[in-house]
């Protein structure tokens, strides 16, 4: 059973480019890290999530980065789509566990979490190597939405964001948020080779997109549909006026 509250080598920063960038610098070294590895940091200057899309953070957001082997996680290659779910509902429950029962939280495949229907979290995994994964994370916990730079404000106006202080009115630990993320990990990584079908049931339980009209690349081929659901290989599925298919998310309306 794969337990991550046993990091092997844990940074902090005060100030830093990307928590991810920092433990493939790591890896590249000629005597790397034990892992798994853990760096957090305050502030990053040039965070980034899926797509290389910009990932604005505050002070007082929770950013880190964990540093994977992937044969020490028992995974294959193959297992990365249920890896890149079974962060997200880690990260979801990591966040539900801290709001009351009346706020909605929801999965964005693959694994962005949004709390009644504004973004709190996003997450991004890369593969340095064939051997290693390193999984991303940025929180909005403490920090506030009238601090977004002027420069992003354009952009968030019509992607609504939100953080665990503008929902709670009180500031979160993040050591505590720490510690309970990596347990929950821990259990839904052990669940990716244990009961695959049922992590892929509660993603779809918490899934935004079901009913949305989506555009997915299948086959190399851009289909539009409706989304409805996740498939076994955690693709998402298309119902479309000829037939079922799956594949990545492109476009969303």
């Amino acid at each position: 059973m794969i337990d991550l509250l046993a990091i092997q080598t844990i940074e902090y920063y005060n100030c830093i480019s990307s928590t991810n960038d920092r433990i493939k610098e790591l890896l590249k070294q000629s005597i790397p890290p034990k892992l798994p590895c853990l760096v957090v940091a305050k502030q990053q200057t040039a965070g980034r999530g899926r797509g290389n899309k910009i990932w604005w953070s505050g002070e007082g957001a929770l950013l880190m980065s964990v540093g994977f082997e992937l044969a020490a996680l028992s995974l294959k290659r193959y297992d990365l789509p249920l890896f890149s779910l079974a962060a997200g509902l880690a990260v979801l429950k990591t966040i539900r566990n801290r709001l009351p029962e009346n706020n909605l939280v929801g999965l964005h495949w693959p694994n962005d979490i949004y709390v009644d229907g504004k973004k709190i979290s996003g997450i991004l995994i890369e593969s340095p190597t064939p051997q290693h994964l390193v999984l991303g994370i940025g929180i909005n916990v403490n920090n506030r939405l009238n601090e977004i730079p002027s420069e992003f404000r354009t952009e968030f106006k019509n992607k609504p964001i939100t953080s665990l202080i503008e929902i709670l009115d009180e500031t979160t630990n993040h050591s505590v948020l720490i510690t309970n993320f990596l347990k929950l990990l821990s259990n839904e990584i052990n669940r990716i080779t244990l009961e695959p079908l049922e992590l892929i049931r509660e993603a779809e339980k918490y899934c935004v997109q079901i009913g949305k009209e989506l555009a997915i690349r299948s086959n190399r081929e851009i289909i539009h549909g409706y989304c409805c659901g996740i498939a076994p290989d955690g693709s998402l599925r298309l119902k479309t006026p000829n037939g079922e298919c799956t594949g990545e998310l492109i476009i969303e309306n």
